[in-house]
């Protein structure tokens, strides 16, 4: 069959989110357009809404059912969605309960929720993903006390036991907010879907602005993602806590100079499990510096662009 670019920007959107079995609405079609070749004011959410209702060759291969398009034949998925997003609620005020401790730290700088959460993508067995931003040279630090809080209280994913469980796995700093180096190549939608999804639950000096700047590269394969997710649920900080935040900081200056400074690191380093240190900076999926800690060694992202390839190649 023979599509408009255009037509082919959005099967190219609805075919990666099948891989995730999450029908889109016309408006998270546009959203979610991945490297469109197709000029900004032709690819509006009116262009969009027009091509899924007239478009001979979309309705040949798009379903649409209760206001959700999906592939023909996996209309099976519609409630589904919806019973995933009945379950992101909940997911959302747990987070929304944790970050509200975490927020008495005063090196953490933004939390996001990332991943499945943001998107409503919430199966039985999904966990909660965090992205944390923390004060320069306090990493380390801020990663022991969030990571050592959920460890203690069993919050975190273990072996099969993941629903609801929050996974801690990528804290970066505010001075190295470009996190571009993290995709395993230029062509890792997988990533630029995870980026994407980035909605800060927590930001109470406004730091997204400067994120969403530093990663201006996102643009180039989701132009819709510039302005960012906005949170309703967002966590403040109010007056007293910064007065806390402040008092904080003196009280705890000498455990990040001396003899301490380095401690945080070699003992989270003596405890990491062999396997994520076997992985560590051989490629993107674990990365440790003093800017970055990734921890993402079940990493599916070249699995998900051969499969988003393959599938493709039956609308060429």
């Amino acid at each position: 069959m023979i599509m408009t670019p255009l037509e082919k920007s959005i099967i190219r959107a609805v075919v990666y989110f099948d891989l995730l079995d999450y029908p889109l609405t016309a408006t998270e079609i546009w959203k979610y357009l991945y490297k469109p070749d197709v000029p900004s004011q032709e690819r509006t959410l009116e262009h969009i809404c027009t091509a899924l209702e007239a478009s001979p060759a979309l309705k040949q291969c798009l379903s649409r059912r209760e206001g959700f398009y999906c592939l023909r034949g996996r209309e099976g998925l519609i409630p589904e969605r919806k019973e995933r997003n009945l379950r992101a609620d909940r997911q959302m005020r747990k987070a929304v309960r944790l970050v509200k401790i975490f927020r008495w730290l005063p090196s953490i700088k933004m939390i996001a929720i990332a991943s499945s959460l943001p998107l409503g993508n919430v199966k039985r067995t999904s966990d909660i993903d965090l992205f944390i931003i923390a004060k320069k040279d306090q990493i380390w630090w801020t990663r022991l006390l969030t990571v050592g809080f959920v460890k203690f209280f069993r919050l975190r994913p273990k072996g099969a036991i993941t629903s609801n469980r929050f996974c801690l796995s990528f804290f970066i700093t505010e001075d190295a907010l470009d996190i571009g180096s993290a995709a395993f190549s230029a062509d890792d939608l997988a990533f630029h879907y995870y980026v994407q999804t980035f909605m800060p639950l927590y930001d109470p000096d406004g730091l997204q602005e400067k994120f969403l700047q530093a990663n201006r590269w996102l643009w180039s394969y989701l132009p819709e993602a510039e302005g960012g997710n906005a949170c309703v649920l967002e966590v403040a900080r109010p007056h007293w806590l910064q007065t806390w935040h402040r008092l904080a900081e003196i009280l705890t200056w000498p455990l990040f100079n001396g003899f301490m400074s380095d401690w945080y690191c070699k003992i989270q380093l003596n405890i990491l499990p062999s396997q994520l240190k076997s992985l560590a900076n051989i490629d993107t999926r674990v990365i440790i510096s003093d800017t970055m800690l990734k921890f993402h060694d079940k990493d599916n992202r070249l699995q998900l662009r051969a499969l988003w390839l393959e599938r493709l190649r039956a609308y060429d």
